[in-house]
């Protein structure tokens, strides 16, 4: 099956190994400095609590979590609050100096940070029961070289949390800021399907975002 995806014009002209360091320098830099700026302009910054809770990503009685490409901590931060007391959070970025923003956000040592690439894991088959991926397959020539990745260290029965950009007017404006794709959400649900990785179920950040087809795609898969 081949993927549709909406590919912006920075991640056509390269190969895949020179857009990544475009892409580890760009949040290496100013842009990646200005992401808690603009998530509060956005909202995300608060809206990402609407997701990692009891009633929605409940991530109780999870002993191991994953924050995949965490950037600043955004989703950390609520993973630590929800998580039980002895769930140890593991942490990893493509770029180093967003790692370093998120340590400087959370505290404790119930987190742990690596530098990583999502193509190319540094963990042990069926190591976690919880994961969140959030905005990174947008930066894959082929989400399968993530998800197949994210089905590999989340263990049966596991649990992932998933964003990506989709391939709406809104997506399109997103991936033209950010240099990313996006993706058309039936496609992608079959290629999740294709990886191991059922269709849980689709969320939103509110009602506002459901009725106007806004925020992206946002659902919960688990592990076949």
């Amino acid at each position: 099956m081949t993927l549709t995806s909406t590919t912006n014009s920075i991640a056509s002209k390269h190969t895949f190994d020179s857009y990544r360091r475009f892409i580890q320098n760009h949040y290496d830099g100013l842009p990646g400095a200005l992401t808690s700026v603009t998530g509060l302009l956005t909202g995300h910054e608060a809206l990402a609590g609407r997701l990692i809770r009891p009633n929605a990503f409940d991530v109780r009685g999870c002993r191991r979590i994953l924050d995949a490409a965490c950037g600043n901590g955004r989703y950390s931060r609520f993973l630590l609050r929800h998580a039980d007391p002895n769930a140890v959070l593991t942490s990893f970025d493509l770029s180093p100096r967003m790692l370093t923003r998120a340590r400087a956000r959370l505290h404790g040592n119930r987190v742990s940070h690596a530098v990583a690439d999502l193509t190319r894991l540094p963990y042990a088959d069926a190591a976690f029961d919880a994961i969140v991926c959030g905005w990174v397959l947008e930066h894959l020539p082929d989400p399968r070289l993530g998800l197949r990745e994210l089905a590999r260290v989340l263990q049966p029965g596991g649990k992932l949390l998933l964003l990506s950009t989709e391939d709406t007017f809104t997506g399109t404006m997103c991936g033209r800021l950010w240099h990313c794709r996006t993706y058309n959400r039936a496609e992608l649900r079959k290629v999740c399907t294709e990886c191991g990785l059922r269709w849980e179920r689709e969320m939103w950040f509110s009602p506002m975002h459901r009725l106007l087809h806004l925020g992206g795609i946002i659902v919960e898969l688990r592990r076949e």
